[in-house]
């Protein structure tokens, strides 16, 4: 336990530190003050959601020790081999969506919030599993090239942007949510509270984009009343597919600059020197 704790204290350098736990305090205190009502915030909504708020929060928060927890592996697993650096991004993307967009109500008063917010996901998602897959070759001392990195790196963002939807899904299921904004009666009462009509509206293209036929079955039938009626029937699904759109967005973005510009760390974190190391030891 003592080795542990000296490794979670000395690897990391002491900015990041500062930064790591600024940002776990301020949610700490966020989860505070939704639960007991102690300050002016209170995710801005009724109490019973902000439970609700508080779990979520809760879960983004043990989120971000991953690279703590990543240390109590063995030294002969992966995670082990972990840099800080994925936490550093990691973090703060955690923060920006529980405390400035659920505590700050940023989802609701700056329209776009929820779209920068997945973009950046699967930007990011691109670096940790960039991140992983270095580990990979630190622990195997062996080097990979790095066009599977990135293939993998790329893949892996997938698997975190559906594991999130994933788990937004379950959320709303188990805790009575609303990540998914299932629920367009549930817009439209945010739009109302927060004096902001646009989160009742909250399609990026016109709503004719989405169901060009809504009115035209084979047998004549009126299936729905305008255009707007069909969004509403979609709501839920027409958000998932958003989130995926901007979590591609991002994780494109950041394949490519990895294919331009790919890194191995300094030190005695770079996969390379290791690589060489073995190879010169087996020579």
């Amino acid at each position: 336990m003592k080795e542990y704790f000296n490794t979670i204290k000395t690897i990391p350098k002491k900015w990041e530190l500062v930064y790591w736990w600024v940002l776990r305090a301020t949610m700490v205190f966020a989860m505070v003050d939704a639960a007991f009502g102690l300050g002016k915030y209170g995710f801005g909504i009724e109490q019973a959601t902000n439970i609700q708020q508080v779990l979520q929060t809760f879960a983004n928060f043990v989120g971000m020790f991953a690279w703590e927890i990543c240390m109590m592996f063995s030294k002969k697993k992966w995670p082990r081999y972990a840099t800080p650096l994925f936490q550093d991004g990691l973090i703060l993307l955690l923060w920006l969506a529980s405390f400035g967009g659920a505590y700050i109500n940023f989802y609701y008063s700056i329209n776009s919030y929820d779209y920068i917010m997945h973009a950046a996901l699967g930007a990011w998602a691109v670096i940790i599993g960039y991140e992983i897959a270095t580990a990979m070759q630190k622990r195997d001392k062996k080097k990979t090239d790095v066009p599977v990195l990135l293939l993998a790196a790329f893949g892996f963002s997938f698997i975190v942007g559906t594991g999130w939807e994933l788990f937004e899904f379950t959320f709303d299921q188990v805790a009575g949510g609303d990540s998914q904004h299932w629920s367009q009666s549930l817009a439209v009462w945010a739009a109302e509270k927060y004096n902001n009509p646009a989160l009742a509206k909250p399609w990026i293209f016109d709503p004719a984009s989405y169901a060009p036929r809504f009115n035209e079955p084979t047998d004549g039938t009126l299936l729905y009343g305008s255009l707007e009626e069909v969004y509403n029937a979609r709501y839920a699904v027409i958000d998932t597919m958003e989130d995926i759109i901007f979590n591609t967005v991002g994780a494109v973005a950041a394949y490519i600059f990895l294919r331009v510009k790919p890194y191995n760390h300094k030190g005695k974190n770079d996969a390379n020197a290791l690589v060489e190391e073995k190879d010169t030891v087996n020579a």
